[in-house]
């Protein structure tokens, strides 16, 4: 089991108040590693983490942390155009292992939209994964 995915596990998290977002997805596919795990709750979800020791909002950031700044929650995925809820996301997310992920191919529209240097190695890095795993 993916260090990624046990971490997600251990939060205990409701099954359909979360979607993790962001590039933990590559990290646990094995197509780079990640520095942290980027969650989409719901907004009830949200609140019961906000009032739980462990939980500490970002002083920049409209995300809640980790006590160790691991994983970051939030309620939109507020860098996309969409602006997308976990109720638009959730039908969409690929299961590994029990846990919603954001798929590749949203992934791909996310960081074409983000725009930067990072984001074009990334999609670079995702669309040669994409090939190499495409059944014929």
């Amino acid at each position: 089991m993916s260090d990624y995915i046990s971490r997600v596990k251990a939060l205990n998290l409701p099954e359909d108040e979360f979607f993790v977002c962001g590039s933990a997805i590559m990290d646990v596919l094995g197509i780079r590693k990640a520095a942290d795990i980027d969650i989409l709750v719901s907004p009830r979800l949200y609140e019961k983490l906000e009032r739980e020791d462990g939980w500490k909002k970002h002083p920049k950031y409209n995300i809640l942390q980790d006590k160790d700044k691991i994983c970051g929650a939030k309620v939109t995925l507020d860098f996309m155009k969409e602006n997308y809820a976990l109720e638009d996301v959730l039908p969409l997310a690929t299961f590994i292992e029990g846990v919603p992920f954001m798929s590749l191919e949203m992934l791909i529209n996310a960081k074409e939209q983000m725009g930067r240097d990072k984001d074009f190695a990334d999609i670079k890095l995702i669309e040669e994964y994409l090939d190499k795993n495409r059944i014929n």
